[in-house]
């Protein structure tokens, strides 16, 4: 027969256990991540300072669970941000999103990404120099993307006019366009460093690259919804943090090795491509602020072009796309 004394030490422990099980349940409770929809982009360089932000662990830092949401498309990926099917959006097209701002979409500009775009012009063996083009069929995302202005910019500099002188065709994000170039589909193609290393290893020629045409533009951005931002303020601080830490680990030499391995592991490429990206956008282009601010001068170019190609009825003033509140409250917990 068990004792009164056994008894009363089994009850003991069973109520120890019993409560030490409801602490830790509620401490998840109350310590669970807080999640945040991102849309994300198809796959490309700029993507780096997201990658370095999961292998540095300051997602999980700032207690944020990051859901990630990938499309080729950049119309459904404003699309899913405009209807808050997303909260935020990473990297984001900044000409896509201005469309969309100016047809009173409820987004903002929070961030900037990187303030250079990446884009090489590739080409099929046969096709020596821009000015072969003429007549042929470039691959595209979609007909009125930033990386097909881009590419209509190139090719109009060494006079080749559209319509008339070459002809688009809807093929997707940089991986398809690199497939479509490589399988003949399509003469050329705008594709982001490092796509066109490998094409270049592949046979491939390698004409152009944008930044000799535009030396400022403000390629992709962070963005948010509007209404979800302003009730969920903590959250995007939170996440904009990340990623400014991110973007100074980046540029910061001695963290060269971590950087790259994160290339590696995320955009499944060699380490010689990976080297080869870090050498040319990070120690030579250098397109990431230290303090996550976006350019106005580039996002001055980027609604240039619009009004050029009639994306925009008129020249607006780049403030009126950003609402930098976050990014500034971002830094001071910083630190500056």
């Amino acid at each position: 027969m068990v004792s009164k004394t056994a008894l009363k030490k089994l009850f003991v422990g069973f109520v120890a256990t019993v409560t030490l099980v409801s602490i830790s349940f509620l401490a998840d409770r109350l310590w669970a991540a807080d999640e945040i929809k991102l849309g994300v982009l198809s796959t490309a360089g700029d993507h780096w300072p997201r990658w370095v932000a999961w292998e540095q662990g300051y997602f999980k830092e700032q207690n944020l669970e990051v859901r990630e949401f990938q499309t080729d498309s950049i119309a459904k990926a404003v699309q899913a941000l405009s209807a808050n099917s997303t909260d935020l959006m990473f990297p984001a097209n900044t000409e896509g999103l201005i469309t969309a701002m100016d047809k009173k979409a409820p987004i903002k500009i929070v961030a900037g990404n990187f303030t250079k775009a990446l884009y090489d012009l590739i080409t099929g063996a046969k096709y020596k120099k821009v000015e072969d083009l003429k007549g042929a069929t470039m691959g595209v995302i979609n007909l009125e993307s930033g990386s097909t202005v881009l590419l209509q910019k190139i090719l109009l500099a060494h006079g080749l006019k559209y319509p008339g002188d070459y002809d688009l065709l809807t093929v997707g994000g940089t991986p398809a366009r690199y497939a479509a170039v490589k399988k003949g589909a399509v003469a050329a193609a705008m594709v982001t460093i490092p796509t066109s290393y490998e094409a270049r290893d592949d046979g491939l020629n390698v004409l152009a690259n944008i930044a000799s045409y535009l030396p400022d533009y403000q390629f992709t951005v962070i963005a948010g919804h509007v209404k979800w931002m302003e009730s969920h303020k903590d959250h995007t601080v939170r996440f904009l943090t990340a990623m400014i830490k991110a973007m100074r680990f980046l540029n910061d030499p001695k963290n060269k090795e971590a950087s790259i391995q994160a290339m590696i592991k995320h955009f499944k490429i060699s380490r010689k491509y990976a080297e080869m990206a870090y050498k040319e956008v990070v120690e030579e282009l250098r397109p990431l602020r230290n303090d996550g601010a976006p350019s106005i001068k580039g996002i001055e170019t980027v609604i240039n072009l619009q009004v050029e190609n009639k994306g925009l009825d008129k020249a607006y003033p780049a403030a009126m796309f950003i609402d930098d509140s976050y990014r500034q409250e971002a830094l001071k917990r910083l630190g500056g």
